[in-house]
């Protein structure tokens, strides 16, 4: 009997705590990472030209989390554009919205103490693939010119959420925690996505994540972060 009893309490915990992490397009597909990326790549290259320089991206719209799997809620957007169209155009050459929230260590920040320096803020979420994907670069363009910027990441997540992430994968922006009213009021649905602002606060671009490239050996890999550091040379 003991023997059944553990049986069934291993079988019991593997199905309850092994969650297999999935991609839809359309609210019924589901698809891996690997085949989401190659979805992508496939209609970047299909639409060829039509896209004109710039490039598709993969935004994950919301994540549910169901007992034995994750399932990310993906859209198709374009980056690239010179002029920033859709939902938040209407936040360009304007202040970046004021605020009053909350950092990893308790402590208040405002839109006041962002300005002197010009400032990327990143939406982002902790189960959101794409944000953990540009992760590394966002660390590395940190790490070059964190003396000259400011680098914050914003989300919806709490405190603890944001801290047993960063006990495993290393995030070095700082954090701004619990802020769901806000990115709710900024009608923010979709991430990764990084506001540009320049010393005084003012929004100059708006971007979608760092995309992706397939290279010679057809291998998905995350793109440099070039266009990121233009842009933030340009505010300086």
């Amino acid at each position: 009997m003991k023997y059944l009893v553990l049986l069934f309490f291993i079988s019991y915990s593997t199905t309850s705590f092994s969650q297999t992490e999935y991609y839809s397009t359309n609210e019924k597909n589901r698809l891996t990472k690997t085949e989401l990326d190659n979805l992508l790549l496939q209609q970047q290259e299909k639409l060829g030209d039509k896209l004109k320089g710039m490039s598709l991206v993969a935004n994950i719209t919301r994540t549910e989390t169901k007992q034995d799997s994750v399932i990310h809620y993906a859209t198709f957007g374009v980056k690239g554009a010179e002029s920033f169209t859709g939902n938040f155009s209407k936040y360009l050459n304007k202040p970046f919205p004021n605020f009053k929230l909350t950092d990893l260590k308790g402590g208040e920040i405002t839109l006041e103490d962002l300005k002197g320096k010009p400032t990327i803020i990143n939406f982002w979420f902790t189960k959101c693939a794409p944000c953990i994907d540009e992760i590394p670069i966002l660390n590395k363009i940190q790490e070059e010119y964190g003396s000259d910027f400011n680098f914050f990441a914003l989300t919806y997540e709490t405190q603890q959420d944001v801290e047993k992430f960063l006990e495993k994968n290393d995030f070095t922006f700082n954090h701004i925690v619990d802020a769901k009213d806000f990115i709710d009021k900024m009608e923010i649905k979709t991430y990764p996505l990084n506001f540009f602002l320049d010393r005084n606060g003012i929004v100059k671009k708006v971007k979608y994540g760092i995309p992706k490239i397939k290279n010679g050996n057809g291998e998905i890999k995350m793109r440099d972060g070039k266009k990121f550091i233009e842009i933030l040379q340009g505010l300086k």
